[in-house]
């Protein structure tokens, strides 16, 4: 995501068909991003939990740990949303239109920041919660 806002994006807009980049940049890595690596990472993240402190501690809702680990959850949902909205909703509908555009633009920069905040909570989770 950092690569696409900081390295991609600024270049492409540049570039005379622009419209058209981020159409086909869209349309090549939406498939890996959304429909690959996020369930993926879900599958990941209830193996360890399972191997870590096991399904039935994620009731503890006491333990700072498991807060955390609850925290976490709530915004993987909220990057699969975002997701699922910019890839599926916005960003195809972004080529002629100046609104969907901008939309698409707001949500995937709303989804970046809170993909860092997942790697924030994850690295306090590493650390014990």
């Amino acid at each position: 995501m950092l690569f696409m806002v900081l390295v991609v994006a600024p270049y492409i807009r540049k570039l005379p068909m622009r419209d058209k980049f981020f159409q086909d940049i869209g349309k090549r890595y939406q498939g890996v991003g959304t429909f690959i690596v996020l369930p993926l990472l879900f599958i990941t993240g209830i193996l360890n939990v399972h191997f870590l402190i096991g399904i039935s501690s994620l009731l503890d809702i006491k333990s700072p740990y498991v807060k955390t680990l609850w925290h976490k959850l709530g915004m993987y949902i909220a990057v699969v949303i975002l997701s699922l909205i910019h890839d599926l909703y916005t960003g195809p509908r972004s080529v002629n239109n100046p609104r969907f555009r901008l939309a698409s633009r707001i949500i995937g920069l709303a989804n970046m920041f809170v993909s860092i905040y997942i790697i924030y909570l994850a690295s306090k989770l590493r650390f014990g919660g």
